[in-house]
């Protein structure tokens, strides 16, 4: 038997896998999206071309 230390489950704690930042899919922007995929801020630039 060896000696090598076992790596334990905690070590993905930080990047848990499935908890990715959704991306806008205008700016590329990280952090929270509407349904379509787009930030608050793109949102309201989209809106306000289609006037």
């Amino acid at each position: 038997m060896t000696d090598a230390a076992i790596p334990s489950e905690d070590d993905n704690s930080a990047n848990p896998p499935g908890q990715e930042q959704p991306v806008c899919r205008r700016c590329g922007t990280q952090g929270p999206v509407g349904d379509d995929g787009f930030c608050a801020a793109c949102e309201k630039a989209l809106e306000q071309a289609c006037l």
